[in-house]
């Protein structure tokens, strides 16, 4: 008897752990339906507390971990999950999802393709395989595989979704619109397909049809968060702000960590001209994540514009670029620490702290005589009273002088002595270059980020003293309106910008042109991910900019044969480099390459360099005729530079804020650098973010 009643004890106990499992997973489906992922991943842990062997609660689980991007979690889970569900679709088409999440495209594709062996009619692994042609690049591919799944299911949301946009975004307009009228027919009570309706007006600049589609998107589902902030998009496009800034309290509301809906009210504030509610929105947003660049670069454009140089708080937003700066520094990253001083220092140029950590990262580059520059304005901003420092600050501030004292003895035998010029006070502005970008309409994470993208292309190129670089306000239609307004100022280059953003990545396209007659030179195709990507492929975009832009120069003196230019170490110069000699006046811009041209009769002779300073070089003068016709003011070109047969040598290297191209464009001076590409990085459409949020 009592074996017997144990026995009812452990089957009334199992019964009601099951029954307690399948109500928590039961309350994990509804906060699924919700997208409450959280919530519901609690309650399906609490399901497995109860019922480990519950294969159901697992592949739920598996979800959820998928819907929070922890797709080495959800493999985790998805293997848990086929110890007691075996070979059913549905669980290995997530698993091929999340392969493809991690990037491990063949084995996605195997996955997929032995669904389709067993399941020759599945859909979801034909959706499988189309993402990863995506993923490739195969757009036609992927097209063929969605069109696949319609076949087998003629009115499939998901299929007729993903072509409406893969049709939109490879420019068949006509065909996008067909599909998603397909789709608003078969699931008009789907708000899902009013929103992707929404986004392609949107695209197409038809706002006003498309906020009715975002509207009827809200009226079938009045949670829709992603619905909400593409309508308020919307309506910034339309100039509606104070609508903007209703819907995003509304969200702000409902969860104050909406990130997107803080940056939205801080653009359209910022329209209003309420500077200061605009700068508190920002402030608000990089609270909650500091990580955010483009964020974070609205707004120092909005506070260099606004607030003045003595405003305190200032230095409380330069102290991120600080912090950001000595990381690098710590990792040896020179040129990424440099930057990042930069960007503090145009926050908070009053800040002596940081001026004196960015000389010592100049120091390391064995710039001394930009150093010492540093270092003296350093001096004579500082009012020391030696009496109120500490015994620490007092050794600094002696070192400091010391520093000073021993940098200025050896310029007694610098080029600038003999010569008599100050090198830091020359103007050596040669190139006049135009920014202008193209405006996408539907931007789902940042709008305006076109406009921010280019602001700081052109901030990049701040203390570039060879280069004046002016950024088109506005967005321009394209090439034409670019190429007017190039002419119209005088411009040598206009580049045309087209930046996009997903949620992992960053895309930057740049096409170069004469400003003379409109040809194309140069085509540069950037993109990062990871960590600091909006800031990497801006120092990229610089970087690839003075790569094709010929260093400039002109003598500054003469005694006899012996001549000085304004171009130094920092261009590349040293011993053995040849300068061509232009008459004043007579160089252009390549008709149609990188590079510059000139008459044969305004070639007036060369200069072998003999040494070299950082600003300035001496070099023997060999005129070209019997006549003396080398005058103060004429120009030089880099012509030749002494053959090293391997690794460009470390005092050729210009400096990453010089020009490093000869006369025909090629770059003469800087290493090269590791490209996206060549760490096995891919590429992938902007657009495939947008198509694989699609249910």
């Amino acid at each position: 008897m009592p074996v017997l009643l144990f026995f009812v004890q452990c089957i009334f106990l199992a019964e009601a752990q099951n029954f307690s499992a399948l109500k928590h997973y039961q309350r994990g489906r509804e906060f699924e339906a919700e997208e409450d992922w959280y919530s519901a991943g609690e309650e399906f842990h609490l399901a497995l507390q109860e019922n480990p062997a519950f294969g159901e609660a697992w592949l739920e689980l598996s979800k959820v971990s998928y819907e929070l991007n922890d797709f080495e979690l959800c493999l985790s889970y998805i293997e848990n999950t086929e110890k007691y569900i075996k070979d059913r679709p549905d669980v290995l088409n997530l698993k091929g999802m999340c392969l493809i999440s991690l990037r491990r495209l063949e084995k996605a594709e195997g996955v997929f393709k032995e669904i389709l062996k067993k399941y020759p009619n599945n859909v979801e692994a034909r959706f499988g395989l189309a993402e990863i042609e995506l993923y490739n690049g195969s757009f036609d591919k992927a097209q063929s595989f969605y069109l696949d799944a319609l076949k087998r299911q003629g009115t499939n949301r998901k299929a007729l979704l993903s072509l409406a946009v893969l049709a939109a975004e490879t420019g068949k307009t006509d065909l996008s619109e067909n599909y998603i009228r397909q789709a608003l027919k078969s699931h008009p009570s789907e708000s899902e397909v009013w929103y992707f309706a929404s986004y392609l007006r949107a695209k197409n600049g038809d706002f006003v049809a498309a906020e009715k589609y975002a509207r009827d998107a809200l009226q079938l589902n009045g949670n829709y968060e992603q619905a909400y902030l593409l309508l308020s998009s919307i309506l910034y496009e339309q100039k509606k702000y104070a609508e903007v800034i209703d819907i995003c309290d509304y969200l702000i509301d409902k969860d104050r960590n909406t990130v997107t809906a803080w940056y939205l009210k801080g653009l359209a504030l910022y329209r209003q001209k309420k500077i200061d509610l605009a700068i508190e929105a920002f402030s608000t947003a990089l609270a909650i994540e500091p990580e955010d660049e483009i964020l974070r670069s609205a707004l120092e454009l909005i506070i260099d514009e606004n607030l003045p140089l003595e405003d305190s708080r200032r230095s409380v937003w330069a102290q991120y670029h600080v912090l950001k700066a000595r990381e690098y520094s710590r990792f040896f990253k020179g040129e990424q620490a440099r930057y990042e001083y930069q960007r503090a220092l145009k926050i908070d140029p009053n800040s002596i702290s940081t001026r004196s950590e960015f000389a010592r990262e100049i120091y390391k580059l064995g710039q001394n005589e930009l150093y010492l520059n540093q270092l003296l304005f350093i001096k004579n901003r500082e009012k020391v009273d030696l009496n109120g420092l500490s015994e620490e600050e007092r050794h600094e501030y002696t070192k400091t002088n010391d520093q000073i004292e021993a940098l200025s003895s050896l310029q007694k035998y610098s080029l600038s002595a003999k010569w008599n010029v100050e090198p830091f006070y020359l103007d050596k502005t040669r190139w006049n270059l135009g920014l202008y970008y193209t405006k996408n309409n539907a931007s789902l994470l940042h709008p305006d980020c076109q406009e921010i993208a280019a602001e700081m292309a052109r901030e990049s190129f701040n203390g570039i003293a060879v280069t004046a670089v002016n950024v088109e306000k506005n967005p321009v239609s394209g090439f034409g309106e670019a190429f007017s307004a190039a002419r119209k100022n005088s411009q040598d280059y206009f580049i045309l910008m087209d930046f996009e953003e997903s949620e992992r990545e960053v895309c930057l396209d740049a096409f170069v042109y004469n400003g003379r007659n409109g040809i194309q030179v140069a085509k540069i195709s950037l993109f990062r991910t990871g960590n600091d990507r909006f800031s990497s492929i801006i120092r990229s975009f610089r970087r690839k900019i003075l790569d094709i832009l010929p260093a400039r120069g002109k003598i500054l003196a003469r005694n006899g044969n012996e001549v000085l230019v304004d171009m130094g170490k920092n261009e590349g110069m040293e011993a053995g480099v040849v300068l061509d000699v232009i008459k004043k006046g007579s160089i252009r811009t390549a008709d149609s390459a990188p590079g510059v041209a000139f008459e044969e009769k305004s070639l007036l002779g060369q200069i072998e360099i003999e040494r070299a300073d950082e600003e300035i070089s001496q070099g023997i003068l060999k005129q070209n005729s019997f006549y003396d016709r080398v005058n103060v003011g004429d120009e030089v070109l880099v012509r030749a530079v002494p053959e090293t047969g391997g690794e460009v040598p470390a005092e050729r290297r210009t400096s990453d804020t010089a020009p490093s191209a000869d006369e025909n464009g090629n770059s003469y001076s800087r290493s090269e650098k590791l490209t996206a590409e060549d760490l096995g990085l891919i590429k992938t459409p902007v657009f495939l973010d947008l198509i694989r949020k699609i249910y």
